[in-house]
């Protein structure tokens, strides 16, 4: 026996992710304050790694790095047929890292720094870093990130996490922000614990209600908040 569900009887978990941009000038003051919103912000990546996490290790599943490798998980060797850039990652089980996270130092990308990454031009289609990654914006100052739980076990509370990170344009020209990612660490989890070096993946995305201009030496503060109620 089959069930129809009506569309607007689906159920549905009211995410609220929005964001927050504070321009300061070089003296400190405020210069300019966008805000915005994305009703729909996880990332094609995280998508998929949420559902390799449920059916792990019995089948695996791939998803690229923000560079464009293709993660083989929970498999010990990259199909044949798969003809570009890949890695097999057998270990069945990983954990994601925004803030401390250790050995990043090491990671083979443009920026070593999990958190908010800044990008020139806006994300279209399948929302993935790896297809705007050129245009990711580096001749710039990306400060550690930090996390602000807001955690309430009360039945109707919402539950709030805000991701803040801040920015200098040292490049010595205006620079033009069309969008922004979350990305996260992932560590496979070895026998040994974690893996020495991560991958780094996206987890989410914002493309901003109109470009801003970000003037020479001028900081910046973004602020990505995810909020469900309880």
């Amino acid at each position: 026996m089959s069930v129809s569900v009506t569309r607007d009887r689906r159920l549905r978990i009211p995410l609220k992710a929005t964001y927050k941009i504070i321009i300061t000038n070089p003296d400190g003051s405020i210069a300019q304050v966008i805000e915005g919103k994305n009703d729909d912000p996880f990332t094609y990546s995280f998508v998929w790694l949420f559902y390799g996490s449920l059916i792990a290790p019995s089948q695996s599943i791939d998803i690229p790095d923000v560079a464009g490798t293709e993660l083989f998980l929970f498999t010990p060797a990259v199909p044949t047929s798969y003809q570009g850039a890949a890695v097999a990652i057998p270990y069945p089980d990983f954990t994601l890292c925004l803030v401390n996270c250790p050995g990043t130092p090491n990671a083979p990308y443009a920026v070593k720094l999990p958190g908010i990454w800044l990008f020139s031009t806006p994300f279209s289609g399948q929302p993935k870093v790896s297809s705007i990654y050129s245009y990711l914006i580096t001749p710039i100052t990306y400060y550690t990130p930090s996390i602000s739980p807001s955690i309430s076990a009360t039945v109707g509370a919402t539950n709030t996490i805000t991701i803040t990170q801040n920015f200098t344009n040292t490049s010595g020209s205006p620079i033009t922000i069309y969008s922004f990612a979350v990305v996260a660490a992932l560590y496979p989890v070895t026998s040994s614990g974690l893996a020495g070096t991560p991958y780094f993946i996206d987890i989410a995305y914002f493309n901003l209600s109109a470009a801003v201009v970000w003037s020479p030496a001028a900081g910046m503060t973004v602020q990505a908040s995810f909020q469900v109620p309880t």
